[in-house]
């Protein structure tokens, strides 16, 4: 009995985990396979989803936006690493800014994109005049792509450094105050204690970020919905055909071949990130 406690202790989750993800896409993969939409049962299709989606200009042009989402993660990284090492070194504010820059995590993303639609204005915007101040030309942020684009990166920018912040400041605390104390005996400034000495220690929450904002750059879609709703199918991202194809056009088939791919490309990316931030080949 006492060798099985361990399964017993693994149960809940693995039913949980069984029943509201393996077994949803397994469905999904087979309804990928089919003819199936609210209008008809489903018949049976093999790959022709498939070979539709291959066959759709608009699901390249939303299949290289979702690539394209993913150069978020590097700034996303840099700032959020150099806010975590700003904040960390505060003092008594440490705690004001930790708030603060961690508010726009806990901010609904609906009211966040209604308030950036707002400052994005092509109009009255708040960014157009700050340029309009500056000298600088009109931009047209919502209509024209990949400005479009471009917005919806800075909204995600926006929303994920304060939570990523805070998962390098757990890392951070976990290294010995010391080790940065000896970098700076040895002559260390403070960028090359973070290069040198940090960075290589901060390795296993490098990788943690790296996979969780690649994948979640790869599946935006709330942004886009919000931010911009009228913009053309072929300024989106994959999700946001997705939401086209099973939620508008009714086409479950078609849909669901699309969060498979949406699926397949998350796991390709979690996977060369494990293995480019673990030094693998």
């Amino acid at each position: 009995m006492r060798g099985h406690a361990a399964y017993l202790f693994l149960l809940p989750a693995a039913l949980f985990l069984g029943l509201f993800a393996l077994v949803p896409t397994a469905q999904i993969v087979w309804y990928s396979l089919q003819h199936y939409s609210i209008f008809r049962p489903g018949a049976f299709a093999g790959a022709a989803n498939y070979l539709r989606l291959a066959a759709d200009p608009v699901f390249w042009s939303t299949f290289v936006n979702s690539l394209l989402m993913v150069l978020v993660t590097p700034v996303l990284m840099v700032l959020s690493l150099a806010l975590a090492l700003l904040v960390r070194d505060l003092g008594r504010g440490s705690k004001f800014f930790r708030a603060a820059l961690f508010l726009p995590v806990v901010t609904p993303v609906v009211i966040a994109g209604i308030v950036w639609r707002w400052i994005f204005a092509e109009d009255n915007g708040l960014m157009n005049h700050l340029l309009a101040l500056a000298g600088l030309p009109f931009v047209p942020w919502l209509t024209v792509y990949p400005v479009n684009l471009a917005a919806v990166m800075i909204v995600t920018l926006w929303r994920g450094v304060g939570y990523y912040m805070m998962i390098f400041l757990a890392g951070l605390a976990a290294i010995p105050r010391e080790v940065e104390e000896a970098g700076t005996i040895d002559g260390a400034g403070p960028l090359q204690q973070a290069v040198h000495i940090l960075v290589p220690m901060l390795r296993p929450t490098l990788t943690l970020v790296f996979v969780v904002s690649a994948t979640a750059a790869v599946r935006t879609f709330t942004e886009v919905y919000v931010l911009i709703p009228g913009a053309p199918a072929s300024n989106k991202t994959l999700v946001s055909h997705l939401y086209l194809q099973a939620f508008e056009r009714f086409d479950f088939g078609a849909g669901s071949a699309v969060a498979v791919v949406v699926l397949l490309l998350t796991l390709a990316f979690s996977y060369v990130n494990v293995r480019l931030m673990e030094g693998k080949r």
